[in-house]
């Protein structure tokens, strides 16, 4: 068994939007990313212990990865978590080395994806070499390419 460390935090949008098992995870997969380099963070509870070891996991991964997204695609909701924002921030602030964005409008309130997509071009002024995607492909290849040349 390989006990090598996750590379990549899977952090953001939970609720019923399956971003991490249906997209991302086996995409990443698909491009030849070990499973065992990926950290979802997703519990059924989430308690100050399991705070405290995503805390840990983030602090040692390669890559803090947080998908922006409605938490019910479907439901056409107004609602993005503010924690994925707040979290995704102070990443791009504090290792802007490792923070990686995907932000997905799919299923917003018109109001809350306007809002979204003025907060990704501020992002994009802010932090220019910061790898803010607005699309799973480009953003699972660039996360790919670079997990595989361990950059």
């Amino acid at each position: 068994m390989d006990n090598t460390p996750p590379q990549v935090f899977l952090g953001g949008t939970v609720g019923a939007n399956r971003w991490r098992e249906t997209i991302v995870i086996p995409g990443l997969l698909a491009r030849g990313v070990a499973a065992n380099a990926l950290f979802n963070p997703v519990v059924q509870h989430w308690t100050q212990q399991a705070q405290q070891y995503e805390d840990m996991v983030k602090r040692a991964v390669r890559y803090l990865l947080y998908v922006v997204a409605s938490p019910d695609p479907l439901g056409g909701t107004a609602n993005v978590s503010a924690y994925s924002l707040v979290e995704l921030t102070m990443s791009l602030y504090d290792s802007p080395d490792r923070a990686v964005a995907l932000f997905d409008t799919t299923g917003m309130a018109r109001h809350t994806a306007k809002a979204i997509s003025k907060s990704v071009k501020d992002l994009h002024e802010r932090f220019p070499s910061a790898p803010i995607f607005t699309d799973y492909d480009s953003m699972m290849d660039w996360l790919a390419e670079r997990l595989r040349e361990n950059k």
